[in-house]
């Protein structure tokens, strides 16, 4: 009898705990895009910059390296779209 109590309040609280509002999204023409999505695609693309730039003007030497910092300043290049557009 125990144990099921223990079941039925564990399924209880995961109905409780679930969200009750929509995943955050914004429509790109016409389709539903999460938000995270667009983010990553933005700091993917702002790396992609910076890597140009640094390239061109010879200073790619100050993200030595690479395998580590490219994912750390897309990541925070994501997250910082995060922070600026889409502020809840």
């Amino acid at each position: 009898m125990n144990n099921i109590k223990k079941l039925v309040t564990t399924v209880l609280m995961i109905l409780f705990l679930t969200g009750c509002s929509p995943a955050p999204s914004i429509v790109l023409f016409g389709a539903s895009f999460p938000d995270w999505l667009l983010c990553s695609a933005i700091g993917i693309l702002g790396m992609i910059i910076i890597h140009i730039i640094l390239s061109k003007t010879k200073g790619h030497f100050f993200l030595y390296p690479v395998i580590i910092v490219y994912p750390c300043v897309t990541a925070l290049i994501s997250m910082l779209t995060w922070l600026l557009f889409f502020p809840k």
